[in-house]
């Protein structure tokens, strides 16, 4: 149960900030694709992480009512490989090299509208 401040308390969850859920998700998802981007296997551990935060991110922009710019079609765009690379390991395929890069630019792309220091070109902030 959550409490408010002024002591009522309710069982409704915190809404999650979307900038938090889409960096925690940019995080685990190039952690990822760097292993699988040079053929290396992805503990399962961290596919479930991917996973739940993929599903986090998701909702996150389901319930928030926001028009569709630049950067939310970026993020979009990686939510959705971030699915197709769990759709992949779950039916038990391999995901090929170039998928994972992909992956991995589209989270750069979309990190870099989230985070203005961050220089997308190069994966660090600036």
């Amino acid at each position: 149960m959550h409490v408010k401040p002024v002591g009522v308390q309710t069982d409704a969850p915190p809404v999650p900030d979307p900038v938090t859920e889409f960096r925690d998700l940019y995080i685990l998802s190039s952690a990822a694709a760097q292993l699988g981007g040079y053929g290396l296997e992805v503990p399962e551990p961290q596919w479930r992480a991917l996973a739940e935060r993929t599903e986090r991110a998701r909702t996150v922009l389901l319930r928030n009512d926001v028009p569709e710019t630049d950067a939310m079609a970026a993020l979009r765009r990686h939510l959705d490989i971030c699915e197709y690379v769990i759709e992949l390991y779950i039916a038990g395929r391999q995901c090929p090299s170039a998928v994972w890069r992909e992956a991995g630019k589209l989270g750069r792309n979309a990190y870099g509208y989230i985070d203005p220091g961050f220089d997308a070109k190069r994966g660090s902030v600036v």
